[in-house]
C-alpha cells in the first residue's frame, strides 16, 4: 500500500509491523520513512505523532488490512475475541490520530462474511469515532494489474462528503487470445496478461535462479518498461526457482495451460487439486501466499519465483524481499509477503483518486 501511495506523490510519516522480516523488506524500499517493529498493541498514539512529526488531524490518510478472519459477533457488535484485536487497534489509531481520511483493505468475502453482520459492525465502529464510510469491493486487474485479484476497499472521510472510487482504467480482454507482445497496453487499454507482465523476464528451470541477477534491459511492452525501476539498473531480485523432483516436474508438466491439478493423468494426480497452472493469454489468478507451489510457470514445469508473483502485483524490479523461502524460520517469508500485499498499482489508483478529492 505504502509503494503505492509514494508512486501517487504521498509522503509515508511512518509505518509499523511486528515481523522482523516484512520490517526489513519495508525498510530497504522506503528508507527515509520511520518504522516502528513490534506490536501495535504497545504503540501509543503519541508515540506515533512523534514518529511521523506530525500532530493530531493532520494525516491525510491513514492505511490498513487487519485480519477479520476471527471476527465473532454479540448483537452486530466486535466481539472480545483475540484474533479481533489488530482490527480494535486500527480503530483506535485512526481515532487517535484523527485523520482526514482512513483506507481500510481486507479480503472481498468480508462483505458476505456471517450474513453481512461482520461488515455492519465494522462500519458501525468506524461510524461511531466519526467517519462517514463507503465500500467496494475492487478488481486489480482493472487497474493496470495483470491478476484477476478481488479486494474489499473502505474508505473513511472524517470531514468531506463521499468521495467515491477510481474508475477502472483496463476493461475484460473480451475473449482475445492474442499474446500481448503484438501491441501495446498503453494503447489498447486491455487488462494485462501473465505474459505482459513475465515474458522479458529470464527463463529459469527449477533449482535455478539467484537472489539477485542481471537483466537482459530488453523488453516488449510499456508495462515491463514502468517495472524496471530506477534504483539498481539492470539487477532483478528474488528470482530463485523452488527445486522439485522428478515426479512433481512431470506431474507439473502435463498440467495444461490455464489448467490444474486434477487434469493430469490419474496415475500423476494427488489429493491437492488447488494446483493451477496460469495462462499466458489472460490475466493471473490471485496470487497467494502458496504461489511457489499452487501457482505454476505458464511453460516451464514449475511454481512461480518471488520476482514472477511480484511483477503480477505490479511490483517494481528494484523492490527487494527479504526473508526465507520456507516457513521453517520464525519470521514471514518472501512468499507471504508477495502474497499478502496490496498491489502497488491499485494502491496508487485509490491515492490518486483521493487525492484529486482534496481540496488545495
Amino acid at each position: 500500500m505504502a509503494e503505492g501511495f509514494r508512486q501517487a506523490g504521498f509522503k509515508t510519516l511512518m509505518a509499523t509491523d511486528y515481523d522482523e522480516m516484512a520490517a526489513k523488506t519495508f525498510q530497504f524500499n522506503h528508507p527515509n520513512t520511520p518504522f516502528f517493529v513490534g506490536d501495535l498493541r504497545r504503540l501509543h498514539v503519541d508515540q506515533i505523532l512523534e514518529l511521523a512529526d506530525t500532530k493530531i488531524g493532520q494525516p491525510t490518510v491513514i492505511c490498513g488490512g487487519p485480519p477479520c478472519q476471527g471476527f465473532s459477533l454479540a448483537g452486530q457488535r466486535i466481539a472480545d475475541d483475540p484474533r479481533n484485536q489488530l482490527f480494535k487497534e486500527f480503530v483506535r489509531v485512526v481515532d487517535g490520530v484523527q485523520p482526514r481520511f482512513f483506507l481500510f483493505e481486507n479480503v472481498s468475502g468480508l462483505i458476505s462474511m456471517q450474513g453481512g453482520t461482520v461488515l455492519q459492525a465494522i462500519l458501525k465502529e468506524f461510524e461511531r469515532i466519526g467517519y462517514s464510510c463507503q465500500y467496494k469491493t475492487v478488481n486489480a486487474a482493472e487497474y493496470g494489474v495483470p491478476q484477476a485479484r478481488p479486494r474489499f476497499i473502505l474508505i473513511g472521510s472524517r470531514d468531506t462528503d463521499a468521495i467515491g472510487f477510481p474508475e477502472p482504467t483496463h476493461t475484460a480482454r473480451c475473449g482475445d487470445s492474442r499474446i500481448s507482445e503484438q501491441f501495446s497496453f498503453l494503447e489498447s487499454r486491455q487488462q494485462l496478461s501473465v505474459w505482459d507482465a513475465l515474458s522479458d523476464l529470464p527463463i529459469i528451470y527449477q533449482g535455478e535462479g539467484n537472489e539477485e541477477l542481471l537483466h537482459s534491459g530488453n523488453y516488449t511492452n510499456d508495462y515491463q518498461r514502468a517495472r524496471r525501476g530506477v534504483r539498481f539498473e539492470g539487477i532483478i531480485f528474488n528470482h530463485r526457482a523452488t527445486s522439485h523432483s522428478e515426479r512433481v516436474v512431470e506431474r507439473y508438466a502435463a498440467i495444461p495451460e490455464g489448467g490444474d491439478n486434477s487434469q493430469v493423468p490419474i496415475e500423476l494426480r494427488t489429493k491437492k487439486t488447488n494446483v493451477f497452472k496460469l495462462h499466458r493469454s489472460r490475466p493471473s489468478r490471485t496470487v497467494t501466499c502458496n504461489h511457489r507451489t499452487d501457482l505454476l510457470h505458464p511453460i516451464v514445469p514449475r511454481g512461480t519465483t518471488v520476482r514472477e508473483a511480484a511483477r503480477l502485483q505490479s511490483f517494481d524490479d528494484d523492490y527487494r524481499f527479504f526473508g526465507n523461502l520456507t516457513r521453517k524460520a520464525k519470521w514471514t517469508t518472501q512468499d507471504d509477503q508477495v502474497g499478502n500485499a496490496v498491489p502497488p498499482l491499485l494502491a496508487k489508483a485509490l491515492a490518486m483518486h483521493m487525492q484529486s478529492k482534496i481540496p488545495i
